[in-house]
């Protein structure tokens, strides 16, 4: 992303910094230590992309972080690093969604933000950047969320790449007696883990463990009513009903003209949907299908290709 090519100008560096889901807050807690180290890595990436404007979008329910963002630029008299406070709406920490709130404009299906001559990072990407490049530090550490109605302490914590999920519910106090289940992300796009061993990666931003109010029991799915909520609230502009006709009859070819890969999988149809339909699920499912299906046969072809040679 920070090498488009020579064919490529890049007008916009967005910086994202609103959060991805509900419980979560790391990047908040990441602008308010080091919000410094933030800018530097904003100013690295401009340069590298010799872009030509940057801003910065910040929920708006973050005023904290937008302080000390601020008194960071006022401090260096920066004017070229614009601070934009963007609504705090679900799913905002989207990359196709903050742009289009920042900038009005769409990135076009199966397309990417630099076909409109934008590039978007993170803040966390940022400050990974400066500690790189300044410090010559690695990526070795995260910000993570541990939180949910199933730990004694919620907090943000720095946290080593590895260390087990047990070790940081146990720094923040440990387990509740309403704990009801540990997910490795937010609410809507997160992952049940099977135990509290496995290890936090580089894309673990939260460990939420949830009480039974906070993720109530599964019901057992009805057949789609046709409502067409699921349509109303999905941030993607597709039609998820279609998709799910589709993917639960394995016809892979149909639905791909439905945009599939357009679903960000941010989990609003399924929150909806009165007949409890585990939407998500079957998209992920038709996505990873298509996805061995297309590497089955590009090996097809290299074999064909080997023999024919």
């Amino acid at each position: 992303k920070l090498n488009p090519g020579p064919d490529r100008e890049v007008d916009l560096l967005v910086i994202n910094a609103a959060e991805c889901e509900p419980y979560i807050s790391c990047d908040e807690a990441l602008m308010c230590s080091r919000p410094q180290e933030i800018l530097d890595g904003v100013r690295i990436m401009r340069h590298a992309l010799n872009a030509s404007q940057v801003v910065i979008g910040i929920e708006d329910n973050m005023p904290t972080a937008l302080v000390q963002l601020q008194h960071c630029l006022d401090q260096t008299g920066a004017s070229d690093i614009q601070l934009t406070p963007v609504p705090t709406i679900y799913p905002a920490g989207g990359e196709k969604q903050l742009i289009y709130a920042l900038t009005g404009e769409e990135v076009p299906s199966q397309g990417l933000p630099i076909d409109l001559g934008i590039v978007c990072h993170t803040v966390g990407t940022a400050a990974a950047i400066a500690r790189a490049l300044i410090q010559g530090e690695p990526l070795i550490s995260r910000v993570v969320t541990v939180t949910g109605e199933g730990v004694r302490q919620p907090a943000n914590l720095e946290v080593r790449i590895g260390t087990p999920v047990a070790d940081l519910i146990e720094e923040c106090g440990g387990y509740t007696d309403d704990v009801a289940r540990l997910l490795m992300g937010g609410p809507m796009m997160g992952f049940s883990l099977p135990n509290d061993s496995v290890p936090s990666i580089k894309t673990t931003n939260c460990i939420l463990a949830a009480s039974y109010r906070e993720t109530p029991q599964v019901t057992a799915a009805s057949p789609c009513i046709r409502c067409s909520d699921c349509v109303d609230v999905c941030p993607a502009g597709l039609l998820p009903q279609q998709l799910y006709w589709y993917a639960h009859a394995r016809n892979f070819d149909q639905i791909q003209d439905y945009n599939l890969f357009d679903c960000i999988e941010c989990g609003c149809c399924a929150q909806v949907c009165p007949s409890h339909i585990p939407l998500v699920q079957y998209y992920r499912f038709a996505k990873t299908e298509i996805w061995a299906m297309e590497s089955e046969r590009q090996f097809s072809d290299m074999s064909r290709q080997r023999h024919e040679f």
